[in-house]
């Protein structure tokens, strides 16, 4: 049995497959999502061209993995809504590259430790 990807097939969304599980529908989420920009859930949702609510559980996910910052910002007249933008790049890598050395660590021990 090999193993289920190569070191060559490494690439930016297979790194995002393997720490967070995100969906194409994600993906796309998170990559009209700039650093320095902020949209609502149905500007997003007119830029993946889904329905808002679809939009939503994306956008969630993402703030659920940290990798997606999520502000409520207050209407004058009354009420609330929330805008979502990426967090900087240089972050999301620092806790990649955490998960990463934790894993090999907890992975050699594992195979130090076979019988």
């Amino acid at each position: 049995m090999s193993p289920k990807f190569s070191v060559e097939d490494v690439d930016c969304e297979t790194v995002l497959d393997c720490l967070y599980d995100l969906s194409k529908v994600e993906k796309k989420v998170l990559s009209i999502l700039g650093e320095d920009e902020e949209l609502r859930t149905r500007d997003v949702a007119e830029e993946i061209d889904k329905d808002q609510s679809t939009a939503y559980r994306a956008l969630e996910k993402l703030v659920g993995c940290g990798i997606v910052y999520k502000e409520k910002r207050t209407i004058r007249n009354g009420g609330y809504y929330y805008v979502y933008s990426a967090r900087p790049m240089e972050h999301v890598q620092e806790e990649a590259k955490d998960c990463l050395n934790e894993w090999y660590e907890n992975m050699k021990d594992a195979i130090d430790n076979m019988d």
